[in-house]
């Protein structure tokens, strides 16, 4: 059965409060691996900036994380600049419930007339779910103090990484959300939390609210100014709840967790001395490569070839670069859309076993591919 309910931590003590069909709050966490990759938002692909105006802006900063609409979440936290005139009307007042980031999402106010009146945040969890297994699911909200609070904020889990075409609603059916109202002040943080069981082996987690204003609930909050609400998130976490399934062997497995600015070796990618020719038992490496950038649509990788010894090393870098070059035009043959990939030559510089003998050279004549986004 769900169960999804908030517990409010903050300055005058500790309550409970039910949500939907509550029997009973969730058990301390146990030793199951937390899904959620950066999930407490303290990684970043480049060095944090000033405010955001477009979705792409979060998705570039933020590492593993990523709009899901073309609406733009906030990124708060040191060397990040929140603008005098946004400050003024509350913005940033707010303390991360741990580490030193947090982000924010506008999660009511469209009849209102606001822009980008909905914005979500998602990312790629470390392994796909289990179906049939059960799951806790958790995530900690605050409120915008000068704004609106509102209900429904929650999490939707998909099979497909979300990109919609809209800084409005986005309709779904979210596993877990907050039927009440999520109350708050600049000094309390809500946890939103729930249990469900997976009916399919979905990859992507995103986090807001899936419902029109029509069909959720607000209040006024004590210092009200605006018009719309706007929530900050930290420490989002799914993990399984026993018993524990077997997870059924999927062609990537071996992969997994799939985030950003990992390197994960292509076995048996192999070339004869001299030579940019892939050996034919390479070839299923690359169709299982090309197999999951048709499964992840919107990942981008960079390939790296590498080289033994023999040569100097000026040609083992052009070499290299080729082999690399190889890769690419296969997966470019393949249909992989030729943004989405870029190479580089590494020549002699990364070697992975002894260039004494003929099997350590075999092994660093190799490729590689890194994530850079996914």
């Amino acid at each position: 059965m769900e169960t999804v309910h908030y517990k409010t931590v903050g300055f005058f003590g500790c309550c409970l409060l039910a949500i939907m069909l509550l029997v009973s709050a969730a058990k301390p966490e146990n030793d199951q691996e937390n899904l959620v990759p950066n999930s407490g938002f303290e990684a970043f692909s480049i060095l944090p900036h000033g405010w955001f105006y477009r979705g792409s802006d979060f998705t570039s900063l933020v590492k593993d994380w990523s709009s899901a609409s073309e609406a733009s979440p906030d990124v708060y936290g040191p060397n990040i600049r929140v603008p005098e005139s946004w400050k003024e009307k509350g913005f940033g007042r707010k303390k991360p419930r741990s580490g030193n980031h947090m982000v924010g999402i506008t999660a009511f106010g469209c009849t209102n007339g606001k822009p980008h009146c909905r914005e979500y945040i998602q990312v790629n969890l470390k392994k796909p779910l289990v179906p049939n297994q059960a799951y806790h699911v958790e995530f900690w909200a605050s409120p915008l103090h000068t704004g609106i609070h509102s209900n429904n904020l929650g999490i939707y889990f998909t099979k497909e990484k979300l990109q919609e075409k809209t800084d409005r609603v986005v309709l779904k059916d979210p596993q877990i959300y907050s039927k009440k109202i999520v109350p708050g002040n600049e000094y309390i943080w809500h946890k939103i939390q729930g249990d469900f069981t997976a009916n399919e082996a979905c990859k992507f987690l995103v986090i807001g609210n899936f419902f029109s204003d029509q069909g959720t609930e607000s209040s006024e909050g004590a210092e009200n100014n605006h018009n719309f609400a706007y929530y900050y998130i930290d420490d989002v976490k799914v993990y399984k709840r026993p018993p524990i399934l077997a997870e059924s062997k999927d062609e990537f497995a071996d992969w997994y967790p799939l985030v950003e600015d990992k390197v994960i070796p292509l076995d048996h990618i192999y070339f004869d001395t001299d030579k940019t020719v892939v050996k034919a038992r390479g070839l299923n490496e690359l169709q299982k490569l090309r197999n999951i950038l048709v499964e992840y649509p919107t990942m981008e990788i960079e390939i790296g070839g590498h080289t033994d010894h023999q040569g100097s090393f000026e040609y083992n870098m052009r070499l290299s670069n080729r082999r690399a070059k190889a890769v690419v035009n296969y997966l470019l043959d393949q249909g992989i859309e030729p943004e989405r990939l870029s190479y580089i030559g590494y020549g002699t510089t990364r070697p992975l076993a002894t260039n004494d003998t003929d099997e350590g050279r075999q092994h660093n004549r190799r490729v590689e591919f890194r994530i850079r986004r996914i």
